[in-house]
């Protein structure tokens, strides 16, 4: 026996012929009984003879391409998940579908603190002051030194002064010398004879750029006996 309610639920279904045979028996013959029950069932009779008045729409085109688009892409996609590699691939598919999903919440909060510490580091650096600063008249300098005397042996044999640029090669031996310009000439050949003769006698520490020995010119000042002055 069926009572009114579920007889109420299952009336659409029964016009439509989508019921089983033995719940079908039991529908009509509660509609045989109950007045209620089959006032309703003519009502929705009523409902469906008016749908079947109504004038029928035309299709729209755009629709038959839509679902003619539809029906290529779900036969596709069966073609492409047949067999047991298209069952793989759903397997694939659908662990990267449930990845993405789990990793989504995660993202969002993720891209805004990149873009925070960015944002941050971008205003630190443009406040930032270097410690050290470029000038445009800075030379860049290499590490040299000028020779310097080891051993010398002079006698002027009076109070004069001589001054000489003197170049020294890169063991320390005098190769050449001149006098300056703004100093004055030597007066006689035999001075500079004695001036030569004593600069054999001298050595020096040559030159060095960044550790290494290197040939260099120095300026001497010899006064009288003892007295010298050197000058890089």
């Amino acid at each position: 026996m069926m009572d009114c309610q579920q007889v109420k639920l299952t009336l659409s279904a029964f016009q439509d012929g989508r019921v089983l045979d033995e719940d079908r028996r039991r529908i009509q013959e509660h509609l045989g009984r109950c007045p209620g029950c089959a006032e309703r069932l003519a009502q929705l009779e009523m409902v469906r003879q008016s749908l079947r008045t109504l004038p029928e729409r035309p299709m729209p085109p755009h629709l038959v391409f839509a679902l003619r688009s539809l029906a290529s892409r779900e036969a596709a996609r069966r073609r492409y998940y047949a067999g047991l590699r298209g069952a793989l691939r759903a397997v694939a598919d659908r662990a990267s579908l449930w990845l993405n999903n789990l990793m989504r919440p995660v993202a969002l909060p993720a891209a805004g603190g990149l873009a925070s510490a960015v944002f941050l580091f971008t205003v630190v650096l443009a406040n930032f002051q270097p410690i050290v600063t470029e000038h445009r008249n800075d030379v860049p300098l290499a590490v040299v030194t000028a020779p310097t005397v080891r051993s010398v042996l002079f006698d002027l044999s009076d109070d004069s002064e001589v001054t000489l640029d003197i170049f020294v090669d890169e063991e320390g031996r005098v190769l050449d010398f001149v006098v300056p310009q703004s100093f004055g000439s030597v007066a006689t050949e035999n001075m500079r004879r004695r001036l030569a003769a004593m600069l054999l006698m001298t050595s020096f520490h040559p030159a060095t750029a960044f550790g290494q020995p290197v040939s260099g010119w120095v300026r001497v000042k010899f006064r009288g006996r003892s007295e010298i002055d050197v000058r890089g």
